[in-house]
């Protein structure tokens, strides 16, 4: 990888002491230590140099990042979301696809022409050179001819000999073959890095392109001539130009089923490559071609405003029950169809989430793994910020639990997701006694069992047995007697049911240290928690939104300096 590119790429996540980034020279995960974004060693062959970035513009003050306290680590926006085979253009991509497309139907170039006419590499070419055959006989040919041919070849002493004595090495430069061709175009395509540069030194134009608009740096892209690529950019070669297509070299690099099928049907060998070798060149070339420029990696936008948000709708189908977002259109099944559909928006940069109101299985959003379901979330954030929920008008709603009813309900369900992924709670930065405790009591029980329970004894005895230094060569026979003596003992008393007990607290145990140790990461991950963070949110709803809910918005807002909104959508 050439020196002159050293691509920005953002962070998959990171927690308070690790950054883990997606290399673009393997297509694998690395890790590095936490510190300001800078230059990196990505540590695989050959890789390179890379310089990875957080998702936080400062500028603007937008992130794209949330908290996974699952895990207790910070997560790129989007990181998850599946890849396509096909090239994933922005809407700016798209608009200089159709200008080029455009350009083509009409036959206007893109580019400035070059003065003078056209020359053909076999029409115009006046040289000859004699050819003398085994049995005396002789005959003429072009000389252009055996130059195009070593070019190809990537026959170095032929071409510099030639280009050095030739009348014709402007020609042999600037004309034109086959289909527009030029002797650069065709030595892209082929593996000689030394012959691409060679013609460079020598004039030939790095931005000629043939009758389908491609250049030699597209030619150098598709078939994943990373030399020839780094070359061609060192002479000046335009990697913006697009094809009659609207392709440019970047696009000709991607691991695309059209790019693939052309390599096929324009050569006998491709189906001989080193695919994996191939695609990691086609990766380099990516990172050679992408655009450096920082201010393109971040495309944050905000929740949509007042004035957008008449644009979004809820219907409703009573014979189909379910409620359905006009805005982009999305379908949320309801048991009933006076049940709340809501819609939380954080930005373009992060995806939707649904809510339906309820605190069944198959209420919206799914419970979160490892966390508590929703609805407790509700309560406790409620007691943290000093809302007390109401009983519900009918006393049978609540199921027998104060405020259940209320705290059900979508919008307080979506806020609480906001403050799940966005905002650390006191509970977040500090130990949780109640799990040191659960721990304790554990420990207690396990301790009372080891001193009372006969048959636990005997398994740590027969342990103690089996991992003993005893272990002599002269007493292999006896020793292996011994053992299948010992895990017989074993399968035995671990089918007593006092023992099974004594197992299942262990588990417990084992759990809850985990949990331990995963909430101390999350303590030291508050502790190193970015500046900016995502302050702004809208939610979308399909029914009235009640006064409670209201209230709790504005507390939440409040307490944590948020700036959550709620609008009806009919």
């Amino acid at each position: 990888m050439s020196a002159m590119s050293c691509p920005k790429i953002e962070v998959l996540r990171w927690n308070a002491s690790s950054v883990y980034v997606k290399c673009p020279y393997c297509d694998e995960e690395h890790r590095h230590g936490v510190s300001l974004p800078g230059m990196r060693t990505s540590g695989c062959q050959p890789g390179g140099q890379y310089e990875f970035i957080f998702p936080i513009d400062e500028k603007t003050g937008r992130v794209g990042y949330e908290i996974d306290k699952s895990r207790a680590c910070f997560v790129k926006a989007g990181s998850q979301a599946d890849q396509q085979d096909e090239v994933i253009h922005s809407s700016d991509q798209d608009e200089r696809v159709l200008a080029g497309l455009f350009h083509y139907k009409m036959r206007i170039s893109t580019t400035k022409p070059k003065p003078g006419p056209v020359l053909n590499l076999y029409d115009d070419s006046k040289e000859f050179k004699t050819i003398n055959l085994p049995n005396g006989d002789s005959f003429e040919q072009k000389r252009i001819l055996d130059a195009i041919s070593d070019c190809v070849l990537g026959n170095l002493p032929a071409i510099t000999q030639y280009l050095n004595t030739s009348a014709e090495a402007n020609l042999f430069l600037h004309g034109r073959g086959h289909a527009g061709n030029t002797t650069l175009i065709r030595a892209a395509a082929e593996k000689s890095h030394e012959m691409v540069s060679l013609l460079l030194q020598h004039g030939a134009d790095a931005n000629a392109t043939d009758e389908h608009g491609r250049s030699a740096l597209m030619e150098a892209a598709l078939w994943g001539r990373t030399g020839n690529v780094e070359a061609l950019l060192k002479g000046n070669a335009d990697k913006r130009l697009r094809d009659n297509e609207g392709r440019c070299a970047v696009d000709l690099a991607q691991p695309a089923p059209k790019n693939e099928e052309e390599r096929y049907r324009r050569s006998q060998f491709a189906a001989a490559d080193n695919v994996l070798e191939c695609n990691r060149h086609r990766r380099s070339i990516v990172v050679l071609l992408g655009d450096s420029n920082a201010d393109k990696q971040y495309q944050y936008t905000e929740p949509p405003s007042e004035s957008e948000r008449i644009k979004y709708s809820f219907k409703k189908s009573q014979s189909e029950m379910a409620i359905t977002l006009h805005g982009p259109i999305r379908s949320y099944p309801v048991p009933r169809i006076s049940k709340t559909a809501a819609v939380l928006d954080r930005g373009g940069q992060f995806k939707q989430i649904s809510a339906t109101s309820g605190w069944g299985v198959d209420a919206l959003p799914p419970s979160p793994t490892n966390r508590p379901h929703w609805v407790e979330q509700v309560y406790h954030i409620a007691s943290v910020v000093g809302h007390v929920l109401p009983d519900a008008p009918n006393p049978d709603w609540d199921q027998d639990r104060s405020g259940q009813y209320y705290a059900s309900h979508a919008e307080k369900k979506l806020i609480a997701y906001f403050i799940e992924r966005h905002v650390f709670l006191p509970q977040d930065r500090q130990p949780d006694r109640n799990l040191e405790d659960s721990i304790i009591e554990i420990e207690d029980i396990i301790a009372e069992g080891e001193d009372s329970f006969a048959t636990w004894k005997k398994l740590f005895e027969a342990d103690d047995r089996l991992l003993g230094d005893a272990y002599d060569a002269r007493e292999v026979e006896r020793l292996k007697h011994e053992i299948h003596v010992v895990e017989e003992e074993l399968l035995r008393l671990e089918s007593d049911d006092k023992v099974a007990a004594m197992r299942v607290q262990e588990e417990k145990r084992s759990t809850f240290l985990e949990k331990e140790k995963m909430h101390q990461h999350l303590i030291e991950l508050s502790e190193a928690a970015p500046l900016l963070s995502l302050k702004r949110a809208v939610i979308l709803s399909s029914n009235p939104i009640c006064k409670d809910c209201d209230m709790f918005m504005e507390r939440v807002n409040r307490w944590f300096h948020l700036n959550i909104e709620m609008t009806l959508c009919t």
